[in-house]
């Protein structure tokens, strides 16, 4: 048994799907199959059911989920722990944000707050795709993150605290057929092709859309793209429209212009239920802070 078989173990048990892990950790299906074979060997017992394209645990990989779960927990406390007896006091903590975000008016509160509570701590920023924040949670190399709600709601390992609402807005060129005219609405661009990082390929981002564009009374074709960089050259390029959060810093570019959209999504601080030491549940609750007054 070893750390990596735990991890793809604990990454399908949140998921309930080899196909979404595979996805989320950039690896084979097959790969975390033979993994898990090989744990489910070691323990002499099976840990998923799988049947009819659907994945549950048994009530043995019940209990060993709770298991590996402790186990992380304890030995995040015990490695910071070990750390101060060592003298190695400084404390990382691993914050992820979606890209595309402005940050501009929560990191620096946050860096300067929680610096104040731990004066010899380092706070490492990663900015990504919701799919790898999903996969840096998992594989504890992220400890907590600002993300959509609904992409990670689903994950039983992951613990979500809601922390504001954020609108919705469209984003098209400044080339566009469209661009100067007044009172524009999603219905405008009923025949645009909407686009859309690759990150977020899944029922999600569809439903997601769909329920935007319906109360114009139709459905979008959807293109998606490598990443949000991507996404964005594409529709500075005139090559399609793209739904995005209000906070994208993107939309006050000279190219770009952009509308808002009658909707909302959840924003939520979201961290591994096992990974409670008290340094991250400030950082938790500072985020929610934070965000909460923008």
């Amino acid at each position: 048994m070893n750390d990596l078989q735990i991890d793809y173990f604990m990454a399908v048990a949140t998921n309930l799907s080899f196909t979404k892990t595979a996805e989320e950790l950039f690896v084979s299906q097959p790969a975390i199959s033979r993994q898990i074979s090989l744990l489910e060997k070691e323990l002499g017992t099976k840990l998923f059911r799988r049947n009819n394209q659907k994945t549950e645990l048994t009530e043995s990989g019940k209990l060993y989920f709770d298991l590996f779960g402790k186990y992380k927990a304890e030995f995040i406390n015990t490695k910071m722990l070990a750390s101060q007896i060592d003298g190695l006091s400084k404390n990382v903590i691993r914050v992820g944000f979606l890209e595309g975000w402005d940050l501009s008016e929560i990191v620096p509160e946050m860096i300067r707050r929680y610096k104040e509570k731990y004066p010899d701590s380092e706070v490492i920023i990663n900015c990504c795709g919701v799919k790898e924040i999903s996969t840096s949670l998992l594989t504890d190399s992220m400890d907590i993150a600002v993300t959509m709600k609904n992409s990670v709601e689903k994950h039983l390992g992951m613990v979500a605290r809601d922390a504001a609402e954020i609108g919705k807005i469209l984003i098209f060129s400044a080339h566009n057929s469209h661009a100067g005219m007044d009172g524009l609405t999603l219905g405008d661009f009923r025949d645009e092709t909407f686009l859309a990082p690759w990150e977020i390929v899944d029922k999600m981002i569809i439903e997601a859309t769909a329920t935007y564009t319906r109360p114009y009374g139709f459905v979008p074709e959807i293109r998606f793209l490598k990443n949000h960089e991507s996404t964005i050259t594409c529709v500075r390029n005139d090559m399609g429209v793209m739904i995005a959060d209000e906070w994208v810093w993107a939309k006050d570019a000279d190219d770009l212009r952009w509308i808002p959209i009658p909707s909302t999504d959840v924003i939520a601080t979201v961290r591994m239920r096992h990974k409670d030491p008290e340094p991250i549940i400030f950082m938790e609750t500072l985020l929610a802070d934070i965000i909460g007054r923008l």
